[in-house]
């Protein structure tokens, strides 16, 4: 049986599909090895003799530490100091979730099944007002 982060995977997934798509040359791997460092996925297309990497990682917390936002930095610039040509970062983080630690340079995609509410990570579904 899996457990939770099965199941945010599939979420992350499924935004990085319609970002991404794999029907023009997307590739999605999860735990890939990138230049000696690891990023939970990694988006990669090759065309016309170029490849373009995405690194993704996931932050499934009420907000990214500073500690955090640091060790995500240091894998990406290890893997560029290691010769791989990288795109921006991605973060994929709850919806509401406090980045004020992250880079600017890093680009936020929010989860919208998962919400910061009072400082705790709470599925979250869109209720519609009553008509």
């Amino acid at each position: 049986m899996g457990d939770s982060r099965d199941v945010m995977n599939s979420y992350v997934t499924r935004d990085l599909r319609k970002m991404f798509s794999p029907g023009e040359g997307w590739n999605i791997d999860r735990d890939p090895e990138c230049g000696g460092a690891s990023f939970a996925y990694v988006v990669s297309r090759k065309r016309f003799g170029k490849t373009l990497r995405y690194p993704v990682e996931v932050c499934m917390e009420a907000g990214v530490s500073a500690e955090k936002a640091c060790t995500i930095q240091q894998h990406y610039d290890a893997a560029r100091e290691a010769g791989v040509a990288l795109e921006p970062l991605m973060l994929f983080v709850p919806t509401d979730a406090d980045v004020s630690a992250v880079p600017a340079d890093v680009m936020i995609n929010y989860l919208k099944v998962l919400k910061v509410e009072d400082g705790q990570v709470i599925w979250w579904k869109k209720v519609l007002p009553a008509e």
